[in-house]
């Protein structure tokens, strides 16, 4: 049973932790990170779709655990 006026603890997408929105902090800094790099990665190689960039970005070995999350749940959207 809640209480009134309690405030539901959200969760993140991908993980257990509190969310912020929809993700928690660590993949939505992913997030922001991945739509910030996307127009380098276009310009760099071409014309680059957001899902061969988000799957470019899943295989690299460079890309961060919550870089990759984000961006596989990203591709599947």
């Amino acid at each position: 049973m809640s209480v009134e006026g309690e405030a539901k603890s959200v969760k993140c997408l991908l993980c257990s932790r509190d969310a912020v929105s929809e993700l928690c902090r660590y993949h939505l800094q992913g997030k922001e990170s991945l739509e910030t790099a996307y127009p380098h990665w276009v310009k760099a190689y071409g014309i680059l779709g957001w899902k061969d960039y988000l799957d470019r970005v899943k295989r690299n070995v460079q890309t961060g655990q919550w870089a990759k999350e984000t961006a596989e749940m990203l591709a599947g959207r």
